[in-house]
């Protein structure tokens, strides 16, 4: 996608998280897709115009990691993104309270 003079770059970890999200979502017997672009729409918007005001990623921060942001949105949702030029690549979506190390240890067992 491309919004003002940045492009966004989905990868497929984000696929994983957006199926993820969706199962939890349809679980509680909530539409998934609109709250899934709402968060998308909002990070895309917010990040489109500053994209790095936003903190780098704390709990990657911690494990010597200090090239992803972390944007949070009110509804509980976190996006991890890294910042090259006018390239912004979405690496994550996740839930707040979701583990960071959980998420990375689960994408190195299915590589």
């Amino acid at each position: 996608m491309t919004r003002a003079n940045v492009t966004f770059e989905y990868t497929l970890t984000v696929k994983t998280c957006i199926e993820d999200i969706a199962f939890h979502l349809v679980q509680r017997s909530i539409d998934p897709l609109p709250v899934i672009r709402r968060v998308i729409d909002q990070f895309e918007a917010r990040v489109a115009s500053f994209p790095l005001s936003v903190q780098v990623c704390p709990e990657l921060l911690q494990l010597g990691c200090a090239r992803y942001r972390e944007y949070n949105l009110e509804e509980g949702y976190r996006v991890l993104y890294s910042v090259d030029n006018a390239c912004i690549t979405v690496h994550a979506i996740l839930a707040q309270r979701q583990d960071i190390k959980q998420l990375l240890f689960k994408r190195l067992i299915h590589l």
